[in-house]
Order: C-alpha cells, then structure tokens, then sequence
C-alpha cells in the first residue's frame, strides 16, 4: 500500500507540472483537509478538491512563473507520504524564489485524505514584499 500512495502523489505532481489542474484534484477526497500556515497570504484550511482549487488559485495569483519539483517522495507508512520538493519561481514583484518545502500527505484507498504544509513562510513573505 505504502508504494501505491506515492505512486499516486508522484502521479499529482506530474499532473501538477503539466498545468493539469482537474487531474491534481481528482485525487483528493472529498472531505480532505488541505491545511497551510495562516502566516502566509493564501494560508488557512481547505476542504476536498474544491478547496485544493481554492488553495491553489490563491497561492498561484502571487507568482507570475511558478515550479514545485519533489526532490524526494518518501512512503513514510502505510497511510502517509512525506514530500520535499523545491519550490521555485518567480513572485508578481519580480523577486526569485527558490525554496525547499515539506508536505504530509495522508491517504486511504488511493485518495488524498490529508495534506499538510510546512515552509519558510517568513522567506516566502519577503519574497512577496
């Protein structure tokens, strides 16, 4: 089981690189709890693949160039998935990000059911200016 989870989260990274939003979202659960810190602009909690869209719509409006590439996807058990990915781009002020971040993923049958976010938000603020 541990494998297929991060088959599956590689999978929505992959779709997230494309720009395939729909297919990112297609594996969150419908209850699913996104949850990012309150310090940043876009922070708070979402639910299910329509708060993902919401999470995501927000975060993406302060970039006009932006990459989130999984350095490593490591099966941590059999429900939870842990990411470190580089986070790179740029922000609408013209400021270079480039950051390491940290997701939590839970999932249960194949679906997201969990995803927590854990970065420098005070590098990332500044970067927004």
């Amino acid at each position: 089981m541990a494998q297929d989870n991060v088959d599956v989260i590689e999978t929505a990274y992959s779709a997230f690189a494309k720009g395939d939003i729909e297919s990112v979202l297609e594996f969150f659960s419908d209850s699913a709890e996104i949850v990012v810190p309150e310090s940043l602009p876009w922070g708070g909690t979402y639910e299910g693949p329509e708060g993902m869209r919401t999470f995501l719509a927000k975060a993406l409006e302060y970039y006009t160039d932006f990459k989130a590439v999984p350095q490593k996807v490591l099966g941590a058990d059999d429900n939870h998935v842990i990411v470190v990915a580089r986070n790179s781009g740029r922000t609408k002020s013209g400021t270079r990000v480039d950051q390491e971040v940290v997701w939590i993923y839970q999932l249960r049958d194949g679906a997201i059911t969990s995803a927590h976010f854990f970065a420098d938000t005070v590098a990332v603020n500044e970067a927004l200016g």
